[in-house]
């Protein structure tokens, strides 16, 4: 009966041969590397020709040509292995009398075993694999299921103990499919080229099915081994399984010219030869300054061409330099590595992790399986934005749960449902299993490690720029807007209410830290004085001008709102909606709304809600004035005088808020006008006091005309003494310093000692130069082109270079020269009397001076 059994198992083990040449795809072999001739490969394994047992005869025993004295010691006792702790460590060699009850009943040889008696009933232990699977896409990790681990065990068949007993054939396969073909024959290729590195390719089966699990990180059980009859043949000697290569087969490989190795998975210089790599890859947590590290991997990888294995990075850092000790608030090894910025950490032959430079050519290695620059091709929108926000989850979770910012992968799922209440559902994502979720996000997770010790961190990029955000947030406070480097752990401990621990950030010591920011674009460190502040741009005479006029229109959109704020994501669509333009951050010489309003420190302040939303209000000091601007346009509108005692309830109709004077620190009404003696007149009568706008004077008002006139005669500035003189000769005038700075500062600017004119008094000075030989007057839109001709400027006039967003606006300013008249289509510009000048000179566009405002 089992020769029957034999005889029928053979037909159908051939046809699995010859299939598995038909339907396997080259690419499978990419773990071999390109050097030899894949279809030749394939032909061997599917070829019967070659077979030299098993298949052509019975079960009788098939003998090797040579002698067993003759092989070689060395592959059967201490063979250069890679053992992983976890495997295989009950297996051990066998002795002669005790082979048979030690060896599991599915791993004896296909062979009768005449005069040896089954001496034990016992149920024979099976051995059982604890080493990771991978999946098809070799940067993923599965377990085999248990009902394909029970389908690879052969039952032991009861029998009395008198009868013989005889090993049945391997078990069939699972599945005919083409993915278990291909599985089977990229598994004998390897399996040659393991044997391969052993002298008469020969070697213990123990020790080459420790090696193959630790080489390639997956499982191999001894039946697969006899199904590869035609490629290896296994025997007894001296009480251990010995599998060699086959002559014949080894023959027509090296005929073929197939030259190719296997990668060894650790340092063949700085490791001997038995050295044992933990298939976990279970390095060390490292603390060393990061500069000093630097160094050395470089210097490192220079002396191994480039590349290493990481396996075995603390065995030859260790030779190399000092030992790499594992620390408790160290940072861990991988990670450290791949923080540097030429560095980086690759998959190569046999799912082996080296270290290489970023630049290295060369050695093609495995592909990443979920690159997300290329995610747009293979998932909908839907999916990405969901794979976007599961991507902030997951640094979200790190970051508040994990320690020092690292979570075990098996504790992920539950750490997730327990952070956010909900389950993490790996098809919502188009994933089926947990960790090619993980590595779909490698811009923001870093996975560490192998096998059952899996650690996932925040990447080096996302930590410099949590840091980043988290310094720039405490500087903004700061009055300075910098701080000293040695404050920053006692700052962020009073800033986010927890204790500061560079760890957190995947970095070692705080100086390390703030090295890897400095050349940020928003941060600038100053190490010699031990200072890092924000940085900020120079900005322009024009800019700096612009901001002014920018506060005079936050004040004036904010005082007719509700406790004079508004939410900050609001602010930009009313201030549109309220001056009729766009709100350009880039004009004031800045890039985002926040830092401008930050720099309007005095006039707005920026307060968090119940909610934690932004709120943007204006100061206590502004609120007074915005009252005062209030009741000013109440008495404007008025249409006559306005008696005080109709004031609050005109107020509270205009602009629906009371009038509450104990919010500004008066006890009545009438205190709170008292301040506002510059504006508005008081006429008091028997019974009520009556308000009235107070005019302008004229005596200010001509001295500004006078001084703005001597000015555009001298090239739009003076010295202040030759100003001073020129008023005194010319207009029988005095000024001051201060009138210059205080009455006169719509007009004029003063710098250091030097007067010259605003920006759009500079535009001034060119109308009143345009359109002085034409009587004083042009009609509107000649005006425009003839200015843009005149001045020789690339492109029309733009009201932003005087530091005003509308043309309106720039008019309006400069009412004391000229003024435009009419509506639409029959606008024209006629200049003040005062300003029409005899001679004509060519115009001169202002040009922004790169002085700081005093």
């Amino acid at each position: 009966m089992p020769f029957s059994m034999s005889y029928d198992f053979l037909p159908q083990q051939q046809h699995q041969s010859k299939s598995a040449a038909a339907e396997m795809d080259p690419s499978v072999l990419w773990c071999l590397g390109p050097d030899f001739d894949k279809q030749t490969v394939l032909s061997l394994l599917g070829d019967n020709s070659s077979i030299d047992s098993g298949f052509m005869q019975p079960t009788t025993p098939t003998w090797w040509m040579s002698s067993p004295s003759q092989w070689n010691a060395s592959s059967i006792h201490e063979p250069p292995i890679y053992t992983p702790r976890s495997v295989m460590s009950e297996l051990g060699p066998q002795s002669p009398s005790n082979s048979a009850t030690k060896r599991p009943f599915s791993d004896v040889t296909n062979r009768s075993t005449i005069g040896r008696s089954y001496n034990n009933n016992q149920p024979v232990a099976k051995l059982e694999f604890s080493t990771p699977i991978r999946s098809l896409t070799p940067d993923l990790y599965s377990r085999v299921p248990s009902s394909i681990k029970r389908s690879r065990i052969v039952a032991p068949a009861p029998a009395p103990s008198s009868l013989l007993y005889e090993t049945p054939p391997p078990p069939a396969p699972i599945s005919q499919s083409g993915g278990s073909t291909v599985d089977s024959a990229e598994r004998a290729l390897e399996i040659t080229l393991l044997l391969k590195e052993h002298p008469d390719c020969t070697c213990v089966l123990v020790t080459l099915i420790q090696e193959y699990q630790s080489r390639f990180q997956k499982p191999l059980h001894v039946s697969e081994l006899y199904t590869m009859k035609h490629v290896i043949d296994i025997q007894d000697y001296g009480g251990n399984r010995v599998a060699r290569l086959l002559p014949t087969f080894r023959l027509r490989f090296d005929e073929n010219n197939i030259q190719t190795h296997l990668e060894q998975p650790y340092c063949i210089m700085h490791c001997p030869k038995n050295f044992i790599v933990n298939p976990d890859l279970d390095l060390p947590f490292v603390r060393i300054p990061f500069s000093v590290f630097t160094d050395n991997v470089r210097q490192l990888l220079t002396q191994h061409n480039g590349s290493m294995p990481l396996a075995s990075f603390p065995q030859c850092y260790t030779y190399g330099f000092e030992p790499l000790y594992d620390h408790n608030e160290g940072v861990p090894l991988e990670h450290y590595i791949s923080c540097i910025k030429e560095m980086q950490i690759v998959t190569g032959q046999g799912v082996i992790k080296k270290v290489q430079f970023s630049n290295a050519p060369g050695v093609s290695f495995m592909p990443t399986p979920f690159d997300t620059s290329n995610m747009h091709v293979d998932m909908c929108a839907e999916v990405q934005q969901r794979l976007q926000q599961f991507s902030r989850e997951v640094l979200d979770l790190l970051k508040n749960q994990g320690f020092h910012c690292r979570l075990p992968v098996s504790k992920f799922v539950s750490a997730y449902h327990q952070y956010f209440s909900r389950q993490c559902r790996v098809a919502d994502y188009g994933f089926s299993k947990i960790i090619d979720l993980l590595l779909a996000i490698p811009k923001s997770v870093q996975i560490l490690g192998d096998g059952n010790k899996r650690i996932m961190t925040i990447t080096h990029r996302c930590q410099m720029k949590r840091f980043t955000n988290d310094i720039i947030r405490i500087l903004k406070n700061k009055p300075q807007r910098a701080m000293s480097i040695s404050e920053i752990p006692i700052e962020y401990e009073i800033a986010y209410k927890k204790q500061f621990c560079v760890a957190d950030f995947g970095m070692c010591y705080l100086e390390d830290l703030v090295n890897e920011v400095k050349d940020n674009k928003e941060l600038v460190v100053e190490a010699d004085k031990d200072i890092i502040k924000l940085y900020r741009k120079e900005r322009t005479d024009l800019e700096i001008y612009a901001t002014r006029n920018f506060e005079k229109d936050v004040i004036d959109m904010l005082r007719i709102l509700p406790d004079f704020s508004i939410p900050f994501q609001k602010f930009i669509p009313s201030y549109h909606h309220h001056f009729g333009y766009q709100c350009k951050v880039q004009t004031y010489g800045f890039s985002r709304l926040i830092d401008l309003l930050e720099e309007l420190s005095h006039v707005v302040k920026i307060n968090e809600d119940k909610n934690g939303e932004k709120i943007v209000q204006l100061t206590s000091s502004m609120m007074a004035n915005a009252i005062v601007l209030n009741i000013e346009q109440l008495v404007r509108k008025s249409h006559g005088p306005l008696k005080l005692q109709d004031l609050q309830a005109q107020y509270l109709q205009v602009y629906r808020d009371e009038l509450n004077p104990e919010d500004f620190g008066v006890a009545s009404i009438e205190g709170l006008l008292l301040t506002m003696t510059d504006k508005l007149d008081f006429h008091y009568t028997d019974t009520d006091i009556i308000l009235t706008m107070k005019e302008s004077n004229p005596t200010t008002l001509q001295l500004a005309k006078n001084v703005v006139l001597t000015l555009m005669l001298s090239q739009c500035q003076l010295s202040f003494w030759q100003l001073k003189q020129d008023m005194l000769v010319r207009f029988k005038q005095d000024v001051t310093l201060n009138m210059c700075r205080n009455e006169l500062r719509d007009y004029v600017e003063v710098i250091d000692q030097t007067v010259r004119l605003t920006p759009p008094m500079c535009f001034a000075y060119n109308v009143v130069l345009l359109l002085s030989p034409c009587d004083g007057r042009m009609a509107y839109d000649d005006f425009i082109v003839e200015y843009q001709r005149r001045t020789g400027s690339t492109h029309l006039l733009y009201p932003t270079d005087y530091g005003f967003p509308t043309m309106p606006r720039l008019f309006d300013s400069i009412q004391l020269v000229a003024q435009v008249r009419g509506r639409r289509n029959f606008k024209i510009i006629i200049l003040n009397p005062e300003f029409r000048l005899g001679g004509y000179t060519q115009p001169t566009p202002y040009t922004p001076s790169m002085t700081p405002y005093s």
